[in-house]
């Protein structure tokens, strides 16, 4: 007479455990990744969006013989932005939005950073202000170093600030 041994049915708890110990290890892979990736984007959009305000405030100068006021109540030479530590306001540069770009960018990164601007009238600065994550500046080579190659060390410190993107007019390179 044969004897049937019943059929094996399901997984051991062994098999369970070495599954969901891969599936863990996959998506804390994949986590780091994602994260990384958001930050280089958000890097890659500051410096998009330093380029567009370079350009509107420009085409500003050339419509209006200077550049553009700041805004939020603030004169000349007074940083104004849309960074809680410099006033906080979403018009940060005066007579800019919507004629020579469709609305100040507000960064989109890390509480309390953000865009700021200064002017005299005749020289301009914006600063994405302490909020590169992971494209440093690390050089002055950078074209978007805060302060110019041929200032040197003397005038600007050895290495650049390295999460402060900046552009600006001729004039403004000490700010």
């Amino acid at each position: 007479m044969k004897s049937h041994s019943p059929a094996k049915k399901g997984f051991t708890m062994i098999e369970v455990l070495v599954v969901l110990a891969i599936i863990g290890i996959l998506t804390a892979i994949l986590v780091a990744n994602f994260t990384e990736a958001r930050k280089n984007s958000r890097d890659k959009l500051r410096k998009s969006d330093l380029k567009s305000l370079q350009l509107a405030i420009e085409l500003y100068k050339a419509q209006n013989g200077s550049y553009p006021p700041a805004g939020c109540g603030r004169g000349v030479w007074s940083w104004t932005g849309s960074s809680a530590s410099f006033g906080s306001c979403t018009e940060y540069i005066s007579g800019l939005a919507p004629q020579f770009i469709p609305a100040l960018p507000q960064d989109r990164g890390t509480t309390g950073h953000g865009y700021i601007y200064m002017t005299d009238g005749t020289s301009y600065k914006v600063l994405s202000y302490q909020s590169a994550e992971t494209s440093l500046v690390t050089s002055y080579a950078d074209e978007f170093s805060r302060c110019p190659r041929n200032f040197g060390t003397a005038w600007c410190g050895a290495t650049p600030e390295p999460n402060v993107y900046g552009v600006y007019s001729a004039g403004a390179e000490g700010w």
